[in-house]
């Protein structure tokens, strides 16, 4: 939600994939770690549109950008590009997919691995959301 994140972040609502990483206290933090069930919500597919567009920016390397406001990384390549619906037009483009190194940061993918000062202004702790 608007402000979960502290410092008014991110400015308006913003959905991720659970695996998408925002930027938090120069770590790279899964956004599925971060569900308090109430300001940062895990959203069953039921109840999303009928529709809806996910964009991924890729850059030349794997980056950090805004997204509504927020610290947020660009696209890494954990899963193939072939499920996009422009992986022809990138295959024209750069001929093969390629591999984007990881950012040199440490990356938070689990709940019970968010260190406590964090877990505490996320509201992320595991006695608070243990489902």
């Amino acid at each position: 939600s608007a402000g979960a994140l502290g410092h008014g972040l991110p400015h308006n609502d913003l959905y991720l994939t659970a695996d998408h990483g925002m930027i938090l206290d120069d770590m790279v933090v899964n956004a599925g770690a971060m569900v308090n069930g109430d300001t940062i919500r895990f959203v069953p597919l039921s109840e999303m549109p009928s529709e809806f567009t996910y964009y991924h920016v890729e850059t030349e390397h794997h980056d950090e950008i805004l997204a509504n406001g927020a610290a947020s990384e660009t696209f890494i390549d954990y899963v193939g590009r072939k499920g996009f619906d422009n992986y022809l037009e990138y295959l024209d483009l750069y001929g093969a997919d390629r591999i984007i190194p990881e950012m040199k940061r440490l990356r938070v993918s689990a709940k019970r691995l968010l260190p406590p000062q964090l877990a505490q202004r996320l509201g992320a702790g595991l006695e608070q959301n243990a489902a």
